[in-house]
């Protein structure tokens, strides 16, 4: 019997071994899983820094290029404001506004009509001189064709028949409507100053209204109003010299 439990204690001990056997290995195997899962997790945490590395590495690079893009682009900027700026100026300086810019279309329009550049130049640069007149003013009146009109007395002429002096208007209209032979004094005429040579000048407007002709070294001023006979305009004319020694034909 004593051998019996001998035997039976034998076997326990056995089985108590074999359990904390397997418990150790169980535990090796938990401490090798753990280890394993953080030798690997560091493997992969070291290739997560290393390629974050490289990506600020190449984002620095792109930063820096896009910095000097930007200072290019901003030099380049600079540059373009400055040269508008120069455009600016050299556009205010060249091209003429206000007064300037109406005397320029008055100069084009005289070159249009084939008044000589020279002759321009000259008008301009004896301006500013003094000009002086005769003092004899002379009248005359001319009737003012309007289609309706029949007569010889549409014209007058000054400087020795030289220069000749025509107008032509819109004909007047009677309260009812009908058209009237002498010409609207409220609308604008067309006067016209034709020269011996054939060159001519007009002046436009409602009356009155002003002109200035050059001829044999002078200037003739003329001022056109209406007559006080009805359908006539009346010329007031005035010779003056033109001023310097200079004289142009």
């Amino acid at each position: 019997m004593a051998r019996g439990f001998r035997e039976q204690r034998k076997r326990e001990a056995a089985r108590r071994r074999l359990i904390v056997l397997k418990w150790l290995l169980l535990i090796g195997g938990l401490l090798g899983l753990g280890w394993f899962a953080y030798a690997t997790g560091s493997e992969l945490a070291r290739y997560e820094v290393r390629q974050l590395q490289g990506q600020i590495g190449e984002l620095e690079g792109k930063l820096t290029t896009l910095s000097d893009d930007a200072g290019a682009m901003q030099s380049e900027r600079d540059n373009a404001l400055a040269r508008l700026e120069e455009l600016q100026r050299q556009y205010d300086r060249d091209v003429p506004t206000g007064e300037a810019r109406e005397l320029l279309g008055l100069l084009q329009e005289q070159l249009a009509a084939g008044v000589s550049g020279e002759r321009l130049r000259f008008l301009i640069a004896v301006a500013g001189d003094p000009m002086r007149c005769d003092g004899n003013a002379e009248q005359k009146r001319f009737i003012v064709q309007t289609g309706l009109t029949r007569g010889r007395n549409d014209w007058v002429g000054f400087a020795g028949n030289t220069i000749i002096v025509r107008a032509t208007g819109q004909p007047s209209t009677s309260d009812n409507g009908l058209k009237q032979a002498w010409f609207d004094e409220t609308k604008p005429v067309t006067v016209t100053f034709r020269k011996i040579d054939g060159s001519e000048s007009v002046a436009t407007g409602v009356l009155p209204l002003r002109h200035a002709v050059s001829r044999g070294g002078h200037e003739y001023r003329f001022v056109l109003t209406k007559a006080e006979v009805r359908g006539f305009l009346q010329v007031t004319a005035e010779r003056c010299d033109l001023p310097g020694d200079r004289q142009a034909e």
